[in-house]
């Protein structure tokens, strides 16, 4: 009987952890100069991912925040992390990111807004970050129908970090609406997220070796020079 209990005990184990295994995978999307890296399981309202060149983008279907008749405030928020691994020969310059969607406001008092943050850190050195916030592009205050397009965008120089090579990128965002009395409508939708580092291309430094059987051809061509001279 203990023997049965232990086996079943085992299996339950066993179970579990490739249950989780199959709900977590780590995957890899290969850009031109750049490598990025998340766990699918974690992206949430930000939907599949995909890449174009060096821009990793979400098209979000479920990504959004709604308020009826006087309701008052409704937030919707989703957070994601993201390694963006630099090819050899290139570095950071920055890190810019793009967002677009529509929004609606009917009634008197109705409100809608985007917000967050994207945040970086030098893997090597995780204990020093960068962020920046994200913002609308211009107010979102048109009203009726039909709905209006926003865009919002946030960027961080990465100038000062050429020498890093992976990077764990935090991107935070944040939709909220409002409404006033009765009747009264706000809603906000999320349809576009790109993800986009400025690379620049770097000139590989010789190594000491390399110097060193430079300077030796060289000394060697000038002593033959020499020695044709001399025998003329």
């Amino acid at each position: 009987m203990k023997r049965v209990k232990t086996l079943a005990a085992g299996m339950l184990l066993l179970g579990q952890t490739l249950s989780g295994a199959a709900f977590a995978a780590s995957v890899t999307l290969a850009g031109t100069t750049v490598d990025f890296t998340f766990d699918d399981a974690l992206l949430g309202l930000f939907g599949p991912a995909s890449v174009s060149g060096d821009t990793l983008y979400f098209t979000p279907v479920d990504f959004q925040a709604q308020s009826l008749n006087g309701a008052g405030f409704a937030l919707t928020n989703q957070t994601m992390n993201i390694q963006v691994a630099a090819h050899n020969g290139w570095s950071f310059a920055g890190m810019g990111l793009l967002e677009r969607g529509d929004y609606l406001l009917l009634g008197t008092g109705s409100t809608a807004d985007v917000g967050g943050q994207i945040r970086v850190f030098d893997v090597a050195n995780p204990l020093a970050d960068l962020d920046a916030s994200i913002s609308t592009t211009g107010p979102l205050n048109l009203t009726g129908m039909p709905t209006h397009n926003w865009q919002a965008d946030a960027a961080i120089d990465l100038t000062a970090w050429n020498d890093a090579r992976v990077l764990n990128v935090t991107i935070q965002n944040l939709l909220l609406v409002s409404t006033g009395a009765s009747p009264s409508l706000a809603f906000i939708e999320k349809k576009f997220v790109g993800l986009t580092p400025d690379m620049m291309a770097v000139t590989p430094v010789p190594e000491a070796e390399t110097y060193a059987m430079m300077l030796a051809g060289l000394g060697l061509v000038g002593w033959m020079a020499r020695r044709r001279r001399s025998a003329a």
